[in-house]
């Protein structure tokens, strides 16, 4: 029996069976993570391409990331968390931080000292300003100090502070103060609004000015910052310690890419994490053979075979945003896209339906960068679950399989996990008024109806099967499975039972010659 510690909902899952309120809003948020040229290395979510490019910079050649993010809000995305990585974790040159330091001429002194250190927003050699025209500069563009004062005052001036991005105004920050006590404190207002910098701090102390004529000034040349580094290629250590760290604070149902990453160790790494979430699910980018006779097995070999996670082939011919012409195509990761066709169909259909077939087009595909022979497809599809995307002429590239990598029915299909996800998730949110609540018959009966609300709406929507929803659902939630041991324990327990759906691989005809004879009807 399980042992439980804080209060809350927990959400267990029997194993599969075959018998085992939605608006048109995605239920899933995408996660992606990879490099990009700068940006936070926390999760971070954003709504739209515009947003992302605010952030984490236009799409680099030099990062998948931004290609994925791309694709995915072209392909009917939502929302995503992005986890940016860069190698901080161990060993070699590890990223560093660019810093700055405004620096003024105290009262009666000839030199200047340090008054305001500032740290870019994120690290990463984006923001050093060491060569010419790039990286991140501040400059004060006014000393406001004002008016005659007691010789026992003191007056600390404010100033106008602008922030440049490779040379280019991005910020401007006016009448900010060194003072603690003024409402636009300079640390506090860049450390709270600015997405350029961070960790500012009044690095001296402020002379006192007892005269309007007193000698008190900044030094107004731009200031660079400097001193960061990329540091070495990320490595898989980088990826993994991603993704045990920078997901614990974000709750719900998750579609999760590691972009262009197909190692054992990051894919497994990303696979555990999502089994461990228990809601979570997990799109698989391929590797870029085209060699069919070696990949089935080259693209699995290592992987756990588990129902939280599917993998796609191959990469993808789609449209290059940052070109024009015939030569705006390029070889793409399909995970991105995929993500965005996930969210599309669940908007249109819920997650019950398989991210498949005809309706399920990857837009800007251009087409496949292998093409695969009928007796190949079927070898990938069938004996390594390996999804394949299929060109159609009219249709244009779609999505051709449903698979996961679990090798037994149920679990080996994505909507089958999916919905699984979905009403784990749900069925918590729904039933959090119950906690503290007295542990009796009318609280059984709140949770039953609570749950069987759900369920009878999720049916309705077609997510499950039967004919009407007592072949759909069962719930139990009575004296039968709360008994005054689990009373005493200060433990509910509700039992749901689901008939999923399952997605029609195969659609079989049978077709024979019929020469007409007696069946024959006259209209004469």
């Amino acid at each position: 029996m399980a042992t439980y510690s804080t209060p809350g909902v927990y959400v267990s899952e029997s194993t599969l069976t075959a018998s085992a309120q939605r608006s048109n809003t995605a239920d899933s948020t995408a996660v992606f993570f990879g490099t990009a040229p700068r940006g936070p290395l926390a999760a971070t979510l954003i709504n739209s391409w515009s947003s992302y490019k605010a952030i984490y910079g236009d799409i680099n050649t030099n990062h998948e990331l931004g290609y994925a993010v791309y694709h995915f809000f072209a392909n009917g995305g939502r929302e995503a968390y992005i986890v940016r990585v860069l190698h901080t974790t161990e060993g070699g040159t590890l990223a560093t931080t660019a810093t700055a330091t405004l620096m003024y001429y105290p009262t009666g002194s000839g030199a200047s000292t340090a008054l305001l250190t500032m740290s870019a927003e994120s690290p990463g050699a984006w923001a050093d300003g060491t060569v010419s025209g790039k990286g991140l500069s501040v400059k004060v563009n006014s000393d406001n100090r004002t008016g005659a004062v007691a010789a026992t005052g003191t007056v600390i001036p404010s100033f106008n502070l602008t922030v440049y991005l490779d040379g280019v105004e991005v910020e401007r920050w006016n009448e900010i103060s060194t003072d603690p006590a003024n409402n636009r404190y300079a640390p506090t207002v860049l450390n709270t609004y600015s997405q350029y910098i961070t960790n500012s701090y009044v690095g001296a102390s402020v002379g006192a000015v007892t005269s309007a004529s007193a000698s008190w000034a900044f030094v107004t040349d731009e200031k660079k910052f400097s001193a960061a580094v990329d540091g070495d290629a990320v490595s898989a250590i980088d990826y993994t310690t991603a993704f045990s760290t920078r997901l614990e604070t974000i709750e719900g149902v998750l579609i999760m890419n590691a972009v262009g990453q197909t190692s054992s160790t990051v894919v497994n790494a990303l696979i555990l994490k999502a089994e461990t979430r228990g809601n979570s699910f997990v799109v698989i980018d391929p590797s870029t053979s085209t060699d069919f006779a070696t990949i089935g097995s080259g693209l699995v070999q290592g992987y756990t075979p588990s129902s939280y996670a599917a993998v796609y082939y191959p990469m993808l011919k789609m449209a290059d945003p940052t070109k024009t012409g015939p030569a705006a195509i390029r070889d793409t990761y399909p995970g991105g896209a995929v993500l965005g066709a996930y969210i599309r169909s669940e908007v249109a259909r819920t997650v019950a339906k398989a991210p498949a077939g005809y309706g399920t087009d990857v837009r800007n595909a251009i087409g496949l960068k292998a093409t695969s022979t009928p007796s190949e497809a079927d070898n990938l599809y069938a004996k390594y679950g390996i999804n394949l995307f299929k060109a159609v002429p009219g249709a244009g590239v779609i999505i051709n399989g449903t698979r996961t990598l679990d090798k037994l029915s149920p679990g080996k299909y994505i909507p089958i996990r999916r919905s699984l996800n979905y009403i784990k998730q749900s069925l918590k949110d729904a039933t959090q008024f119950a906690v503290f609540e007295p542990n009796d018959q009318r609280l059984y009966d709140r949770i039953s109806m609570t749950a069987a609300a759900f369920l009878g709406e999720f049916w309705r929507a077609g997510g499950l099967k039967g004919g009407n929803s007592a072949d759909a659902f069962y719930i139990i939630c009575n004296n039968t499975n709360n008994t005054s041991t689990t009373i005493n324990n200060g433990e509910v327990r509700l039992e749901v039972g689901v008939a999923l759906q399952y997605p029609a691989e195969f659609i079989v005809i049978n077709v024979s010659q019929w020469t007409g004879g007696s069946n024959t009807v006259s209209n004469l």
